[in-house]
């Protein structure tokens, strides 16, 4: 008897295998999915303090509701580095001042020594000059021409043109550092000018309150930080979840991949309540082969293989986030 029973148990286990894994009927299509989450998460590209959290995890929400209050507020230590960034500036151009001046100071001091030189030596033809036509007054015999002089008086005249270029360069080159060291010029002054002007707007807008609002209907997910809490650049605040998903992902067995296109008309119904089904149409199809989920076989313990779908369907749909649906072709009417 235990002989019989044990291959009566092989055959209808056989059989179960066999109705499982056999090849569909031509107009046979149904497989598993699940109802998307559409989670939104809320941040910001700039730090804030929780000043106030209204809502709390899984509460229905409004499109436009509050969901907490916030302040913008400026780190301490950026508007410290840019004050000390000022310091630094500051320091650098009060150097840059210094060697400026001490340039010019020796350019005016070289200048200077060579003014003396020329005005020493245009002294000395001057009284050689004198003395020359003194001594030809006195010598009344001799009668002395201006083409005497000539020589003396043109060396004369080539020193006064030096000792004029020399006056000249000495002050273009104090107009010039008067210029540099101006505003215009000075390679420090315009980013002093920039970060002082970046301090004054951060102050203003060091404490700019404002409040979180709802995207849209929904139910309020993870709330991830507490109140007068500081919050560092697009670290999540919150996530926000709509109440029904419009989407459905499922997956289609490998050997019934032909018969899903995009475009075409599916049926995605509960497997839990009666009567919820939705119209849906396929929107989106993977581009491999890929492992189904466990959840999502018909056998958890065996893997098997197939393609993603993506299922549009009405938002105004019952479906639980996340829950597990049946997919299947449209009847059609006879």
């Amino acid at each position: 008897m235990r002989f019989n029973l044990f291959y009566l148990v092989l055959v209808v286990l056989g059989l179960s295998l066999v109705f499982l894994f056999r090849p569909p009927e031509e107009n046979d299509l149904s497989f598993f999915g699940f109802a998307e989450s559409n989670e939104i998460t809320v941040n910001y590209n700039y730090p804030v303090v929780i000043d106030e959290l209204l809502v709390r995890p899984g509460q229905a929400v409004k499109k436009g509701e509050a969901l907490m209050r916030v302040s913008r507020r400026k780190s301490k230590e950026t508007m410290a580095d840019q004050t000390f960034r000022i310091r630094e500036l500051r320091a650098e151009e009060k150097l840059w001042r210094q060697r400026k001046e001490s340039e010019l100071e020796e350019k005016t001091g070289k200048s200077m020594d060579e003014l003396a030189r020329v005005e020493e030596e245009i002294t000395s033809l001057r009284k050689e000059l004198d003395y020359r036509k003194s001594l030809a007054e006195g010598l009344g015999s001799i009668a002395a021409t201006a083409g005497d002089y000539r020589p003396i008086e043109d060396k004369i005249s080539v020193l006064e043109a030096r000792k004029t270029r020399v006056l000249n360069a000495s002050t273009l080159n104090k107009e010039n550092l008067r210029e540099e060291l101006s505003l215009g010029q000075n390679p420090y002054a315009e980013q002093i000018r920039r970060l002082e002007a970046e301090i004054a707007f951060e102050d203003d807008q060091k404490v700019q309150p404002f409040i979180v609002k709802a995207p849209e209907n929904g139910i309020v997910g993870n709330i991830e930080v507490r109140e007068e809490e500081h919050v560092q650049s697009y670290s999540t605040l919150l996530s926000f979840y709509e109440p029904h998903s419009s989407l459905v992902r499922g997956y289609v067995h490998e050997d019934l991949t032909a018969k899903v296109a995009l475009g075409d008309d599916l049926e995605v119904y509960s497997l839990k309540t009666g009567g919820q089904i939705y119209s849906g149409k396929v929107i989106g199809l993977g581009s491999r082969i890929v492992e189904t989920p466990t959840r999502l076989r018909k056998l958890p313990d065996f893997k098997t293989y197939g393609r993603e779908v993506i299922v549009e369907i009405s938002p105004e749909n019952l479906f639980l986030q996340k829950e597990k649906v049946g997919i299947r072709r449209v009847t059609a009417v006879p």
